[in-house]
């Protein structure tokens, strides 16, 4: 994309954003005991018994194990006996629409939505086949299916690993499996002062790949959301973000040296609370490069 293309589309990526604190409790959900009944858990009356480590905690009954991650809070269940099991014959049939309606009915049902906006996002499928050693695999049928439904706030998808509600079914239709990592925002830190300019944005993520665009990367797409980190990331706000796309090589590429695509996040409001990850020391004064001119 060229520099006049990517200029023309940056206003449009602006919207009315905040950023958020991220409620530091370790409970995941209101009621993480229930949670894991209503997906299928019969855990006994009494006090449930959590084993720890340093990084979360698990709560295991017959096949059935429910985890909270500490870092972020993320909550995941898993019935082993069933959770992506080829049971040697079955085959799922099964439209993406039909999936997203059943993934936000059990995720409504099981009460992982609570107040967030999650919409479709993603349908993936786990498949077996049969293969004799040196022919292609026969046979192949679907055995497990994973919805991923992604979190909005403001109007702004999120980005990154998390921000999102995962949800898998067996070759019956029945949940076999969830994951949410979705931090609970607690309040507003500050709303967004203003959007960072893309002539900024260019020259940050020059400074810290040490590479030039063009000549070194494309960029081949942009966008603003927010982000929310995996589960074992700590996080302490929620803010927005650019997320370029950017195409490794440029002009300068060998001619057999593969193309390679990252996906490179960078704070978007003025007012960011940090970098999202340490800056490389620039070997040039970090001023404007580019211009419409």
């Amino acid at each position: 994309m060229d520099y006049n293309t990517l200029r023309q589309r940056w206003d449009a990526l602006e919207a009315p954003a905040s950023i958020y604190e991220v409620d530091p409790s370790l409970e995941p959900l209101d009621d993480t005991v229930e949670l894991a009944r209503h997906a299928g858990m019969a855990i006994p009356a009494r006090e449930p018994s959590w084993s720890e480590d340093g990084v979360s905690m698990r709560l295991e009954h017959d096949a059935h194990t429910l985890t909270v991650y500490r870092p972020s809070r993320a909550v995941q269940y898993v019935d082993s006996s069933r959770w992506q099991v080829d049971d040697g014959t079955s085959d799922m049939h099964i439209s993406d629409t039909e999936a997203f309606d059943a993934a936000v009915r059990e995720a409504s049902r099981v009460g992982l939505m609570e107040q967030n906006d999650f919409t479709p996002f993603r349908v993936t499928r786990l498949r077996a086949s049969s293969c004799v050693r040196g022919q292609s695999p026969r046979n192949p049928r679907v055995i497990d299916v994973g919805v991923i439904l992604k979190r909005r706030l403001d109007g702004l998808a999120f980005e990154g690993q998390g921000g999102n509600v995962v949800m898998y079914f067996g070759p019956d239709g029945s949940l076999t499996g969830f994951e949410r990592v979705a931090r609970r925002v607690s309040n507003v830190r500050a709303a967004v002062s203003g959007w960072r300019s893309l002539d900024d944005v260019l020259t940050e993520t020059e400074d810290h790949l040490r590479l030039r665009r063009d000549s070194d990367f494309t960029v081949e797409e942009a966008r603003a959301g927010y982000l929310e980190l995996g589960r074992l990331q700590q996080q302490t706000v929620i803010q927005p973000v650019y997320v370029l796309a950017l195409r490794l090589g440029g002009t300068h590429r060998e001619p057999a040296e593969p193309e390679r695509r990252i996906q490179h996040a960078i704070p978007a409001a003025l007012n960011n609370v940090a970098p999202l990850v340490p800056s490389a020391e620039p070997d040039i004064p970090q001023t404007p490069r580019y211009s419409a001119e």
